[in-house]
């Protein structure tokens, strides 16, 4: 993994923790419909899918 691809995970987990902590804040209100919980497993989804995406392989490096 090379510093920029390092730099990038860094960031998409940053985007990670605030959308699972939005999550969070959001389900403390009592009054949650279908369309809201459906919005805020999209958002999740959103911010996880890159992650699970990456590359987390060892850079070879010569």
């Amino acid at each position: 993994m090379t510093r920029d691809e390092l730099d990038a995970l860094k960031d998409q987990i940053y985007v990670l923790h605030c959308a699972l902590h939005d999550v969070q804040t959001d389900l403390a209100s009592p009054h949650q419909t279908k369309e809201s919980l459906l919005e805020m497993l999209g958002w999740l989804m959103q911010a996880a899918e890159p992650i699970a995406a990456a590359s987390l392989t060892p850079a070879i490096r010569p």
